[in-house]
C-alpha cells in the first residue's frame, strides 16, 4: 500500500470529490429533467450547489482545536459516506419517483454537496496544503468530472451515471485515509504557524492498520461500483416506471399515455447528454410516439416504403402549409420521428434534409427501421444530428421549403446550466432562413400554442421587413397565419407561412380552402383576412409598438434575448421561487455568520472582504453562464456548448490557481485582464462570428475551447490569491471565505438568468465584468 504526503492526500481527496460532485450536478440535471417540470430543474440543482458553501462554513466552525490528524480521517469517512449516499440515491430516484415533492428532491440533491463542502472546508482549515493548491485540485477535479458526467450520460444514462459517480468519492476517501497524520498542535496552532514546515508522522500501530484497511475497503467499493455499472445498466436495474408516477406534471405527457391506454408500453429507452428518449407503442399500431424527457412527443409512423400508403396524412392539419407551394427541396428543423419527412415527400419533395438535435432520438428511430421503413435514411433523405440554424448557416444551398415544426425542448438545462435556450426562433435566425430560400421559397412554422405561433410569425415578419427593406403592408403579402381552434383535431396549433416572394393567388386559395375544410381560424391571409394586422397595415402604429401592445411577450426575439418560449410578462414562477429559496438560505447563513462573528484573528470592520468574495462568485457565474449560451450557436448542441466552455474554463482555472499560489500575481491585474479580454472577445465575435461558424465542428470547438482555457486562467487567480492572503492574516480563515464565495455563486446563477431573460445577454456580460471591475474597490478595502 503506497503512502501519500499530507498535502497530496488532501489535494487528491478534494479533486476526486470535486470530480464526483460536478459530474453528479450534470447527471442530476438530466435525471430531474425527466422527473420534473423543466422550469424547476435549475432551481433545485442551484439550491443543492448552495450546500457547498454551507458545508464549508460548517467545517470551519466545527473544526476542533488540537485534532491530531487535522480532520483527515473524518474527511475520509465523509467521502465514503458521500459515495454510499450517491449510490443509494440513484436507486431511490429511479424506483421512488415522488414527482410532486419539490422540497424532497431539493433535499435529496443537497446532501452530497453539503458533504463535499465540509471536506473542502476541512481541507482549507487544516493547513496541510496552501489554499491555491487545494482550489486548483478542486477545479482540476471538477473539469474532469464534467467530462466524465457527460460521457456517463451518453454511455449509460442518467440514473446509472449517478450511481457511477459514487466511485470517485470512494477513491477520495481512500486517498485521505492513506495520507500521513498531521503533526501535533492542530490545524490552527501548528499547521498554520508562519514558516512552519514540520514533517508529518505516518499513522502507527493499530491506527495505521485501521487506516490501511479502511482505504483497502474503499478501493474495493470503487472497483465494485465500476464493475457493477455496465452489468446493472444491461440488466435495467435503474428502470423508471412512468406509469406508476403520481402527481406528474401535465407536460410529462408520457405518463398520461401509459396510464390511459392499457396496451401502451415503452419499447426502447435511449439516454444521451442532451435528454432521454422513450419510444412508446400504443393500441394504435399505425404509429408510435417518441417522447423526449417524458414530454415533447413526436409521431413515428408504420411505413412500408410505399408513399401512397401514407396518403391519409394529407388530411392532417399540419400538412396544409406543406401543400401550399413548391417543395422540391426541403429542410426540416426538428425532424423528430419522421412525420414531417413524410409530409414533405407527399408535397413533392425529392430532396429532404432532416435535422434533429437529439442523438438519442435519431438512434431510436433508426433502431426501428423495420417499423418506420428506415425513414431517416431513405433515398433522398439526409439526416443530420445538430442545431438546425447552424446547419443552415453553414450550408451554401437553397431550399424551397424550410420547416420549423414544434421545435420545443422540455429539457431542464444542460450540464447544470439554467439557460439552454436555442436560437431557432430569433430574428437573426429568420434572416438566415430567408437567405437560404429559393426566390419563391417559404418558411413554415407549426407551433404548439397560439401565443408561441404568433410570436414566431411576428419574428419572421420583422426579419422579412429588415431583409428586403419592405414596409409592413408589402411584407404582409408574403405571409399567412392560421389557428386550429378548440375542439379541432389539434387545438391551438398554429400554421405560419413566411415566403420570400408574395403569396400567389393559387397559394392563397389553397390556404382558404384548406382552412374551411379543416375548420381553421384565418388569423391573417393577405387580401381577405387582415384584421390581425390592420393597425400596422394602415400605418397608424409602428411595428415595434404594435407587437408590444399585448398582455404577453409576442414581440420578436433576438440573439441577445433568445428566450422564445418565455411569453409571460413577468419572470417565470420557478424563478421567483428560486429567488425566495436562496434569499431565505442566505439570510440564515448571514445570521449564523453574524452571531458567530468574524474569523478568529481577522481584523474587524473588513466589509471589503465580503464584497471581494461575493463579487467573484457573482461575476464568475454571470460570465460563464452567458458564454455557455453564446457558444450554443457554434457548438451545435447544448451538451457540447456546456462541455466546450465549462471544461476548459475549469482547467484554466486550475492553472490560474497554481499561478496565484506560486507567483506574486496581483488579483487586480487579473480582474482588469478579465474585463479587457471580455471586451476583445465580444468585438471578435461581432467581426469574425461568421468565419467561426464556417469552420468544421472540430475547428469551432477547438477555437472556443482555447479561448475559454485562457479565460479560465484569468478567472482562476483572484479567489485563491485572496484565500491565501486570508490564511496569512488569520490561519484557517480561508474556509470561511470559500463558503462565502460559494453562497455568492448561487446568487450569480440566479442573477445571470434573471438579467439575461429581462435585459439580455449583453447586460449579463456587463454585470459580470462590472463585478470584476469593482474588485479594485473591494481589494483596496481588503488590504
Amino acid at each position: 500500500m503506497f503512502k501519500l504526503t499530507k498535502s497530496a492526500g488532501w489535494s487528491a481527496g478534494v479533486g476526486l470529490m470535486s470530480a464526483a460532485l460536478l459530474g453528479l450536478e450534470i447527471a442530476m440535471t438530466s435525471v430531474y429533467g425527466v422527473l420534473l417540470q423543466y422550469h424547476y430543474v435549475s432551481l433545485i440543482v442551484s439550491l443543492a450547489v448552495f450546500g457547498i458553501g454551507a458545508g464549508a462554513y460548517i467545517a470551519y466552525r466545527a473544526t476542533p482545536r488540537g485534532a491530531a490528524d487535522g480532520g483527515r480521517r473524518a474527511a475520509g469517512g465523509v467521502a465514503a459516506a458521500t459515495g454510499l449516499y450517491i449510490a443509494a440515491l440513484s436507486f431511490a430516484l429511479a424506483k421512488l419517483p415522488y414527482v410532486h415533492q419539490l422540497a424532497l428532491y431539493a433535499l435529496l440533491c443537497t446532501v452530497p454537496f453539503v458533504l463535499f463542502g465540509w471536506v473542502m472546508g476541512r481541507a482549507l482549515a487544516s493547513g496541510a496544503a496552501p489554499a491555491p493548491r487545494l482550489y486548483a485540485a478542486d477545479l482540476l477535479g471538477a473539469s474532469l468530472g464534467a467530462a466524465l458526467g457527460f460521457a456517463l450520460l451518453e454511455r449509460f444514462g442518467g440514473f446509472a451515471a449517478v450511481f457511477a459517480l459514487s466511485a470517485p468519492c470512494f477513491l477520495a476517501g481512500a486517498c485521505l485515509l492513506l495520507a500521513p497524520r498531521d503533526g501535533a498542535g492542530g490545524p490552527r496552532a501548528g499547521a498554520h504557524a508562519a514558516g512552519a514546515a514540520t514533517a508529518a508522522a505516518a499513522p502507527r500501530g493499530g491506527s495505521a492498520r485501521r487506516a490501511r484497511l479502511g482505504a483497502a475497503g474503499l478501493l474495493a467499493l470503487a472497483a465494485a461500483a465500476a464493475c457493477a455499472l455496465p452489468a446493472g445498466a444491461a440488466a435495467n436495474l435503474w428502470r423508471l416506471d412512468y406509469a406508476a408516477m403520481q402527481g406528474a406534471a401535465p407536460d410529462k405527457t408520457i405518463v398520461g399515455t401509459l396510464q390511459s391506454d392499457p396496451a401502451a408500453r415503452v419499447l426502447r429507452t435511449d439516454w444521451d447528454s442532451f435528454a432521454r428518449t422513450d419510444a412508446v407503442a400504443t393500441s394504435d399500431d399505425r404509429r408510435r410516439i417518441l417522447f423526449v424527457d417524458g414530454g415533447a412527443g413526436s409521431y413515428m409512423y408504420k411505413y412500408d416504403g410505399e408513399l401512397g400508403s401514407m396518403g391519409g396524412l394529407a388530411r392532417d392539419i399540419e400538412f396544409l402549409p406543406f401543400a401550399a407551394g413548391k417543395a422540391d427541396k426541403a429542410i426540416i428543423v426538428g425532424a423528430g420521428g419522421g412525420r414531417d419527412i413524410l409530409y414533405a415527400q407527399l408535397a413533392g419533395a425529392k430532396d429532404v434534409t432532416a435535422v434533429e438535435l437529439s442523438p438519442g432520438l435519431v438512434r431510436t428511430a433508426r433502431s426501428m427501421a423495420d417499423y418506420n421503413g428506415g425513414i431517416l435514411d431513405r433515398p433522398g433523405v439526409h439526416t443530420v444530428v445538430g442545431d438546425g440554424r447552424g446547419v443552415l448557416e453553414r450550408s451554401g444551398e437553397s431550399y424551397d421549403l424550410i420547416v420549423l415544426d414544434l421545435v420545443y425542448s422540455q429539457v431542464g438545462g444542460v450540464g447544470g446550466q439554467a439557460l439552454s435556450e436555442n436560437y431557432v426562433f430569433t430574428r437573426e435566425a429568420f434572416a438566415t432562413y430567408l437567405k437560404r430560400l429559393t426566390p419563391d421559397g417559404r418558411i413554415i412554422v407549426i407551433s404548439h400554442q397560439g401565443i408561441e405561433g404568433l410570436r414566431a410569425y411576428y419574428t419572421g415578419f420583422d426579419a422579412l421587413m429588415r431583409a428586403d427593406g419592405l414596409p409592413a403592408k408589402e411584407a404582409a403579402a408574403h405571409t399567412a397565419l392560421l389557428l386550429a381552434p378548440e375542439g379541432s383535431a389539434a387545438p391551438n396549433l398554429t400554421l405560419g407561412v413566411i415566403q420570400k416572394s408574395p403569396l400567389a393567388d393559387g397559394q392563397l386559395e389553397l390556404l382558404r380552402a384548406g382552412a374551411r375544410s379543416l375548420g381553421l381560424q384565418k388569423l391573417f391571409l393577405p387580401g381577405s383576412d387582415e384584421a390581425l394586422l390592420k393597425p400596422l397595415l394602415d400605418g397608424r402604429t409602428p411595428f415595434g409598438a404594435f407587437v408590444r401592445d399585448s398582455d404577453y411577450k409576442v414581440y420578436p426575439t433576438t440573439d441577445d434575448k433568445p428566450f422564445f418560449f418565455l411569453v409571460e410578462p413577468s419572470l417565470p414562477k420557478a424563478m421567483t421561487q428560486w429567488l425566495a429559496a436562496i434569499a431565505a438560505l442566505t439570510l440564515l447563513f448571514a445570521l449564523l455568520a453574524w452571531r458567530r462573528g468574524a474569523p478568529r484573528g481577522a481584523p474587524r470592520g473588513r466589509s471589503g472582504a465580503y464584497a471581494y468574495y461575493g463579487l467573484i462568485g457573482i461575476g464568475y457565474m454571470c460570465i460563464q453562464t452567458v458564454w455557455v449560451q453564446k457558444s450554443l450557436a457554434y457548438a451545435g448542441t447544448p451538451a457540447l456548448a456546456a462541455l466546450v466552455v465549462i471544461v476548459p474554463m475549469l482547467l484554466g482555472g486550475a492553472l490560474g490557481s497554481r499561478i496565484a499560489g506560486r507567483q506574486a500575481v496581483k488579483p487586480l491585474a487579473a480582474a482588469a485582464a478579465i474585463v479587457a479580454l471580455t471586451a476583445v472577445l465580444l468585438v471578435l465575435q461581432a467581426a469574425a462570428g461568421e468565419s467561426l461558424m464556417a469552420l468544421g465542428q472540430a475547428g469551432r470547438l477547438a477555437a472556443i475551447g482555447g479561448i475559454m482555457l485562457l479565460y479560465g486562467v484569468l478567472l482562476g487567480i483572484p479567489l485563491p490569491a485572496g484565500l491565501q492572503a486570508e490564511d496569512r492574516r488569520a490561519p484557517g480563515s480561508s474556509a470561511y471565505y470559500f463558503a462565502l464565495n460559494g453562497v455568492a455563486g448561487v446568487w450569480g446563477s440566479w442573477l445571470a438568468v434573471a438579467a439575461s431573460v429581462t435585459a439580455g445577454l449583453a447586460v449579463t456580460f456587463a454585470a459580470g465584468c462590472a463585478c470584476y471591475a469593482l474588485l479594485a474597490v473591494a481589494r483596496y478595502r481588503l488590504t
